[in-house]
């Protein structure tokens, strides 16, 4: 039933809630589980005028500095922690793809042919969803399967 399970992942204990609930259904189906990673492209480091970045002539900033530490600790996290979940007996694979989170995580799921979406959600409502949009509303708009949605707790990721 659930033979590709794709799970978003930020790098937060938030986001990494969900594993529990992806652990059970991966042992249960003999799942394989997917790990996504979204990172930043380069333009829009640029369109935001990264902090710290040193400006090129004319003032543009350039990104690569900043574009190869998050793909290099993204690519560090999504080792580890497909490493934990191996050694639990699970199927795992990883990748990462630049891009707004939700258009990448509809896209990778489409593309890779998944069964199910798991991930986080912080349940902002009103205002907040408004100001600070909601990745997990949007997928849920555009994706292509079911989707397993854990709400996440500040005081959960505290405790693990």
């Amino acid at each position: 039933m659930y033979g590709r399970i794709l799970v978003p992942v930020d790098g937060s204990a938030l986001a990494e809630q969900v594993l529990p609930h992806v652990e059970a259904l991966a042992e249960k189906f003999r799942s394989t589980v997917i790990l996504l990673r979204a990172t930043t492209p380069p333009g829009m480091i640029i369109a935001g005028s990264a902090a710290g970045a040193q400006p090129l002539a004319g003032g543009v900033v350039d990104p690569t500095p900043i574009v190869e530490a998050e793909r290099q600790e993204a690519a560090t996290y999504l080792q580890a922690l497909g490493d934990r979940l191996r050694q639990k007996g699970l199927a795992v694979e990883y990748e990462r793809a630049e891009g707004p989170a939700a258009e990448i995580i509809a896209e990778r799921a489409r593309s890779l042919g998944v069964d199910l979406i798991a991930m986080t959600t912080h349940g902002r409502g009103g205002l907040g969803r408004l100001v600070f949009g909601s990745v997990a509303d949007a997928v849920l708009r555009n994706a292509p399967c079911p989707i397993l949605l854990v709400r996440a707790s500040e005081d959960s990721a505290h405790r693990a």
